[in-house]
């Protein structure tokens, strides 16, 4: 769809029974005075929300400069187009015609952010305009136009998410644009390779090109959290804390990363970046069981994503302890946010994404296929020693036009939502993957549901961002070297036929995973082979 000035007109409820007078159903236009539109061209795309009259269209400035005459007597501007009459009270000079592209009556309970005295703003004119205010309006009518492929869907979605918008000033933006679909499948990414490629940097960089929410932007944003993890730790109190009687009464000494979730919680519109620092200084099953686990329990319920909960009044023995870590988590007594943890316990905010770093090296503990087939890997050893010595990297820095949450945070955690709208590509996946357990049949490496299902959600999302045609082969390759290749270690005995077969199954169609199981194959002759550097 082409980028012409996008612009909202919101009709004022003084005006909102006028506004049902000058729709033309028959031709599907709006007609309405020409002084609000004077700035646009022939082309211009116009929002028009009528939140009183209960309808939302979006049109395309067709005609401009209809004349209309004035009666004094009745005070009534009438005009005529198309071979009909129109009239509105007022004197008014000249009206325009506006292309009715899809209309949509606004849901109940819609909450509109209103343009407050103005009555028009632009997401769109020469470059993106997409201000705090304007970031929620653009969603605001984005959950009215929900159907994906409609016009009116497709360039909101180019406005909020495109890359003339968020990426403008990033290096690596299409490197990002690839960790943003990741998260969206599953938002637990282990960030591997060597030590100083930028890895814990891309994390704070997430957060500051997410955080549109004025209160949250500070000297570092507070959707942002890193925790550096220690080589002692074998529990998981140093994260989610513990009961101590030291005091004599039992108490619960909260954590960094609890006071981080309560901060999701309360802010669930933007994402939050916890950062896990050498997360594999110490052995993740121990201290990072217990996430591990409520991580798989994520399901879609009614438009949202919910998980069991982390920590719950069932787990503890006195119900006072537990409302007194709420209020030292300042959560306030009596709110919607204390009821729910009371009720249902601190489950996992929807919007947490949780990144760990790894360097693989004689310091550090592998990964057991548990902890792989529950996160997504991905690779960052390609060094540009020129990149950055020009100045002017706004990778940390707040933006003009934000990361839309849409294009972090995924609605979906199950691949029956998805499958049938993938049509041939979802059989392609199925079909790649069936060749994939034939190669690895008799081994521990066989891939099952859990995969299937993220190859799956993550070629839906690949397939709404990318205008590629080979979109489905990239979301393959790519995925293949976050949840295969990363399970696959051992000897000659263990790996060589297996990588032999996957060379000959990558050579013609998947470059990148092509290349990873070279250098997989060269590493077998030290005798031993890993996807990990």
């Amino acid at each position: 769809m082409p980028m012409n000035t996008v612009m909202i007109y919101e009709v004022k409820s003084s005006a909102a029974a006028n506004a049902k007078l000058h729709l033309d159903r028959e031709n599907d236009f709006f007609y309405w005075s020409e002084t609000r539109f004077k700035k646009l061209q022939t082309g211009d795309f116009v929002f028009v929300v009528n939140k009183v009259g209960g309808f939302l269209l979006f049109t395309q400035l067709d005609k401009t400069g209809i004349p209309a005459a004035y009666d004094t007597i009745n005070q009534i501007s009438t005009f005529v187009d198309e071979g009909k009459s129109f009239e509105i009270d007022g004197e008014w000079k000249r009206f325009v015609r506006l292309k009715i592209l899809q209309e949509k009556p606004t849901p109940p309970g819609w909450k509109w952010k209103s343009l407050g005295n103005s009555e028009t703003t632009y997401l769109l004119k020469e470059k993106f305009v997409l201000t705090e205010n304007n970031i929620l309006r653009a969603r605001n009518i984005l959950e009215v136009f929900q159907e994906e492929g409609s016009p009116a869907h497709q360039l909101l979605t180019q406005l909020l998410g495109g890359e003339k918008g968020w990426a403008v000033g990033l290096q690596n933006a299409a490197m990002i644009a690839q960790v943003l679909t990741a998260i969206q499948t599953k938002p637990f990414l282990l960030l591997a390779g060597i030590s100083g490629t930028g890895k814990s940097r891309l994390v704070r960089t997430l957060a500051y090109k997410t955080c549109w929410k004025k209160e949250l932007r500070k000297a570092q944003p507070a959707n942002y959290a890193l925790i550096p993890v220690r080589p002692n730790w074998h529990d998981s109190s140093e994260l989610l804390g513990y009961v101590s009687r030291i005091s004599g009464e039992p108490q619960y000494v909260t954590t960094k990363l609890l006071r981080f979730l309560v901060e999701a919680w309360k802010h669930q519109e933007v994402p939050f970046f916890l950062c896990l620092d050498e997360m594999n200084l110490a052995p993740v099953e121990q201290y990072f069981a217990e996430f591990l686990s409520i991580l798989e329990t994520r399901r879609s319920q009614d438009g949202e994503v919910l998980s069991d909960p982390i920590l719950s009044l069932d787990a503890f023995t006195s119900s006072v302890v537990f409302e007194n870590l709420l209020r030292d988590l300042a959560v306030e007594e009596g709110s919607a946010l204390w009821t729910n943890f009371v009720e249902n316990g601190i489950a996992l905010p929807p919007n947490l994404v949780v990144m760990g770093t790894v360097n693989m090296d004689e310091t550090t503990h592998s990964f057991s296929r548990k902890v792989l087939d529950r996160a997504m890997t991905f690779e960052m050893n390609q060094v540009d020693l020129e990149a950055g010595l020009e100045g002017g990297t706004l990778d940390w820095a707040y933006p003009d036009v934000f990361i839309p949450f849409e294009a972090v945070v995924g609605p979906y955690t199950s691949a029956a939502a998805v499958y049938p709208r993938l049509g041939v590509a979802g059989e392609q996946i199925i079909n790649y993957l069936k060749q994939v357990n034939q190669i690895l049949n008799h081994t521990p490496f066989k891939v099952a549901y859990r995969v299937r299902d993220e190859f799956l959600i993550y070629a839906y999302h690949k397939s709404q961002s990318s205008e590629k045609l080979n979109w489905c082969d990239e979301a393959i390759d790519e995925m293949t070297s976050m949840k295969i290749l990363s399970r696959i270690e051992g000897d000659e005995n263990r790996t060589g036929e297996i990588l032999e077969e996957f060379r000959t199954l990558f050579e013609e169609q998947y470059p990148q995973s092509f290349a990873k199981v070279e250098e997989m194959i060269r590493k077998l002759q030290s005798g031993y082979t890993s996807f990990w550097s």
